[in-house]
């Protein structure tokens, strides 16, 4: 089959499109023709090689955690040959870079009716860190405030559509010349994170961090009594924010989004989906052979919603 391997970790210029065997099927699991798959922020990570001691040490790795697409053999009594599926699978161990993909019952689900396998293939690990983060971690409610930070990224683009499905009363943050796309969204007021600083009339319940900017002590006056500050992602980039947020996840007040494949998540984004409340945004489409130009825009920054992979 084919397949986008890392010759080595490091420059996104090492992928190379091999064909090697079809993953051998364990019990539970079921085998998937996979059309489509995405860039998230830990691909970039794994690729660099800060997960290398799952990804494979030696071995050259297949990378990529979103998958979309459909049955081809089944070990598992949830799923039949035929069914449309998606989900993610470990960033750690990836495989979601190649035609098909082993994929452990207990992370799939079926595929949200009217979506294409590319825009499916967009959401679920973007679309989970969201909903885990609103949800399960933040718990927000209908007629709370919510910030949301980089809201017009893979994560934050979610996380507006979700909380405002909520009933949460919704402020984004982005750069300036997206102002447009985050009242599109679904966002109430919108904040240039450049140029505006958080409002000092208003607190918010929860505050979900998908750009690694905020720290507890930077935030704190603008949290009501019991709010929180959630981040997706640590910061790598500066050794003194990281130190930082680190330091601040011992506090209570706030707390890392640890991300889980949850069937009973994927369900729910799956019924946003198609009561029209969710829909992915596609930054740009590349072909699997396009792989490090995938990364490479990922890399640079400043994208609406997600960068698309499609494998044929």
């Amino acid at each position: 089959m084919k397949a986008a391997v890392l010759a080595h970790y490091g420059s996104a210029q090492a992928f190379r499109i091999n064909d090697i065997a079809a993953p051998t099927l364990r019990a539970g699991q079921l085998l998937v023709r996979n059309y489509a798959s995405s860039v998230n922020p830990v691909d970039v990570l794994a690729r660099r090689g800060w997960l290398r001691v799952a990804s494979g040490l030696w071995r050259p790795p297949v990378l990529g955690s979103d998958f979309c697409g459909v049955v081809t053999a089944t070990r598992s009594s949830r799923f039949r040959v035929g069914d449309e599926v998606w989900g993610f699978v470990s960033p750690a161990t990836g495989h979601a870079y190649a035609e098909q993909v082993a994929v452990p019952e207990r992370e799939a689900a079926h595929k949200p009716a009217g979506l294409s396998y590319t825009e499916a293939a967009a959401l679920p690990l973007a679309g989970l860190t969201a909903y885990q983060a609103l949800v399960r971690l933040g718990r927000l409610k209908a007629g709370q405030r919510v910030l949301i930070n980089g809201c017009t990224g893979g994560v934050g683009t979610a996380a507006v559509q979700i909380a405002r499905a909520l009933g949460a009363h919704v402020t984004g943050t982005c750069r300036g010349q997206r102002r447009a796309v985050a009242h599109a969204l679904g966002c109430h007021e919108v904040l240039d994170y450049q140029t505006q600083p958080l409002p000092q009339n208003q607190s918010f319940d929860l505050m979900l961090d998908t750009a690694a900017q905020l720290t507890l002590s930077s935030v704190a006056r603008s949290l009501t009594a019991t709010g929180l500050l959630a981040t997706a992602k640590p910061n790598y980039e500066n050794v003194a924010r990281a130190l930082t947020s680190a330091l601040d996840l011992l506090h209570p007040r706030m707390k890392m989004v640890r991300v889980q494949s949850r069937p009973a998540d994927l369900l729910a984004l799956k019924e946003l989906v198609e009561q029209g409340k969710l829909k992915p945004y596609l930054a740009h489409t590349f072909a699997l052979e396009e792989i490090a130009q995938a990364h490479e825009l990922l890399e640079r920054g400043g994208l609406v919603g997600k960068v698309a992979i499609e494998i044929s």
